[in-house]
């Protein structure tokens, strides 16, 4: 299936993902602003709250997703760290997967696509499946099902028909939010998060 990567996913593209034996990551398209490619939503105390990744732009030239680079002189791993663990210092998982979030953060990768599969290789290890995948060689070309920027950030999730919205124990909150980061439900649920997903 050919689809972008996106930073510690949401539950809709997770569930996309993991009907598909085999992906194919599109890293040839030119990088589009205000999109999920570096950005998440997680629950905290005050509600929702989006992690952006900042990355490089050069003004008026356009960027290949493969070589968007990721911006170190903004203290965002710090401020990314800091948020997850106030959201979930306290849920079930946390100090089990702690210490892989903080080895990725630290590995600094060059490159936003790169960070990207790095966390996803994470989700799939904790959930028992295999990722396989690979990445365009250019632009457009691939065959069979394409998921390609129909997982947007500017479309309200429920128009699509992607995820179905199952709730589950959450850190905070009366009522529970869908939707969120991977993270959310594997800080909950570790490996029976997969029971949510599929």
């Amino acid at each position: 299936m050919h689809i972008e990567t996106h930073y510690l996913p949401s539950l809709e593209y997770m569930s996309v993902l993991l009907q598909n034996p085999s992906l194919l990551f599109e890293v040839e398209e030119n990088f589009p602003k205000q999109t999920y490619r570096n950005r998440c939503l997680i629950l905290g105390a005050n509600g929702v709250e989006r992690l952006t990744v900042p990355v490089i732009h050069v003004s008026g030239e356009k960027t290949k997703t493969k070589d968007t680079k990721i911006d170190y002189a903004q203290n965002w791993v710090k401020q990314h760290q800091g948020a997850i663990q106030a959201a979930y210092g306290n849920s079930p998982y946390y100090e089990y997967f702690e210490p892989y979030l903080s080895q990725i953060f630290a590995k600094k990768r060059f490159f936003l696509v790169d960070l990207n599969i790095d966390l996803l290789s994470f989700v799939y290890r904790i959930l028992d499946e295999p990722l396989v995948y690979d990445k365009t060689q250019e632009f457009g070309v691939f065959s069979g099902i394409s998921r390609y920027e129909q997982i947007s950030a500017k479309k309200d999730w429920k128009e699509r028909s992607f995820y179905e919205n199952r709730a589950y124990r959450q850190c905070f909150g009366s009522e529970f939010v869908p939707n969120l980061s991977i993270l959310d439900l594997l800080m909950n649920h570790g490996k029976e998060s997969l029971t949510f997903l599929k």
